[in-house]
């Protein structure tokens, strides 16, 4: 009843940053305002004028109050005509100008996605056929003409940017759009807590209703700058050992656990083998995403822990669990699974929390001996010049059962094919993450959304 008494529509946008392209026009820049300016007033004015057409024809959405309904800020901003006819008519819907999320449509069409800039121009693609440089479609069909030029100024991505440019352009879209829209401000890793709060202030007076914003660095991802300067040092925890530390050698048949876990990288098996005296002795990690990237990461990691519990010599085996619980408990990466103490933020976390687990530790920002309490998750200035704003405003505890009990026997995974996304070597690179969904390091964060370029997989 609620839709039909208001009827709300609307399309939102593809291509955007491809016109701006095509005009030769810098997205975001000074030449470009104007124009993007007049192509969104045409569309509002277009979609006015002919929705009170309708409503001459058919009537007006039935929750309709002319009077209240022309007395709104956006009502007013409309052409003369427009509102004589809507007070005489009415008008067919309540909202015209709604802003559909356009990310897979664009991986589709081969378009930029929203109000977004593009992303990136060009990036390596891994597949079954090796690795290919992948062009975005404008910028390969200019290279074939300009192979040796530099990138001109209006190919410009989306980290290139100033947090201010991406704010101007959405300020100036928002100006003629009947609802809320989305769009990513990518902010360098320098910016400070009072630039951001600069940054609101300046999308608050330029009429915007809201802004995503991503500092790079943030989040880390699978590729990161290279110029980051961000990377922290941690004191290593030492262990004296002798010159020549032998590994103990691994029998033919030992007992051990398998632990099922839902990670943001997707669905995760531990196993923890131990030896005749029940001391830890190798873990083994599988993804069931045989092959990928992900999935060679997952098993290095299990053959560290493994390698670090076989050396003889320095601490204990169960001391040594202790201590790699303390270095990937907390570790977070693009996204989390899971809710409260379940929460599993990166794949090294959820192996913490099964170390965890099995071996009675707490983990509370340190280790302790105690029984488990941490379940592995299953599973707009303020005026416009009349007095106005942009806005139109005046100024659960569980035992460990024994390993006899818990023995789960490894079932061989789906092999999918590895697709990976790498940038092009020796240059600037920027954020992408690992998508859930195919194991690409192809997912990027735009239009208040994560999709990946690899497979298509979108999060919205």
């Amino acid at each position: 009843m609620q839709l039909e008494g208001e009827r709300r529509i609307g399309l939102g946008t593809l291509g955007l940053a491809d016109a701006l392209i095509k005009l030769h026009l810098r997205y975001g820049s000074d030449e470009a305002i104007p124009v993007v300016d007049k192509i969104y007033k045409t569309i509002r004015d277009a979609a006015y004028d002919e929705s009170v057409n309708i409503a001459k024809e058919k009537g007006a959405f039935p929750k309709i109050d002319k009077k209240k309904h022309l007395k709104g800020f956006f009502i007013k901003q409309l052409p003369k005509e427009v509102k004589e006819k809507m007070a005489k008519y009415g008008i067919r819907n309540s909202m015209l100008l709604q802003a559909a999320p356009t990310g897979t449509t664009s991986l589709l069409s081969g378009a930029s996605s929203g109000v977004e800039p593009v992303y990136e121009f060009e990036y390596f693609h891994s597949g079954r056929l090796g690795k290919q440089l992948v062009y975005h479609n404008l910028y390969g069909e200019w290279k074939k003409i300009h192979p040796s030029d530099a990138r001109p100024d209006y190919f410009v991505a989306a980290n290139d940017l100033t947090p201010e440019d991406h704010v101007k352009m959405q300020a100036t879209v928002q100006k003629y759009v009947d609802a809320s829209i989305s769009k990513t401000v990518n902010a360098p890793n320098s910016h400070s807590v009072e630039d951001v709060k600069k940054l609101y202030m300046m999308a608050y007076d330029a009429g915007c209703k809201g802004i995503t914003y991503m500092r790079d660095g943030s989040r880390v991802g699978v590729l990161s700058r290279v110029d980051d300067t961000t990377k922290t040092e941690e004191k290593p925890v030492t262990t004296v050992v002798g010159p020549d530390v032998p590994k103990a050698p691994r029998p033919l048949m030992m007992e051990g656990v398998t632990y099922m876990a839902e990670t943001p990288v997707g669905k995760t098996y531990i196993t923890i083998n131990h030896d005749e005296n029940k001391e830890p002795f190798e873990v083994f990690i599988t993804i069931g995403k045989s092959g990928s990237d992900v999935a060679a990461m997952a098993d290095a990691l299990g053959r560290m822990i493994s390698l670090n519990l076989r050396l003889s010599g320095g601490l204990a085996a169960r001391e040594r669990i202790r201590q790699v619980v303390a270095q990937l408990t907390g570790i977070g990466g693009a996204r989390s699974v899971g809710f409260g103490e379940n929460r599993v933020r990166s794949l090294p976390d959820a192996v913490a929390k099964v170390l965890a687990r099995h071996y009675s530790f707490r983990v509370n920002g340190i280790v302790e001996d105690s029984k488990p309490q941490i379940n592995v998750a299953n599973g707009n200035g303020h005026t416009n010049g009349n007095g106005l704003n942009g806005h139109g405003v005046k100024v659960e505890v569980k035992d460990k059962e024994s390993a006899s009990e818990n023995i789960v026997v490894m079932q061989q995974l789906p092999i999918k094919e590895a697709i990976t996304a790498d940038l092009k070597q020796g240059t600037e690179t920027h954020l992408f993450d690992i998508c859930p969904e195919c194991g690409s390091g192809s997912l990027a964060y735009e239009e208040g959304c994560r999709k990946c370029y690899a497979c298509g997989h979108s999060e919205c």
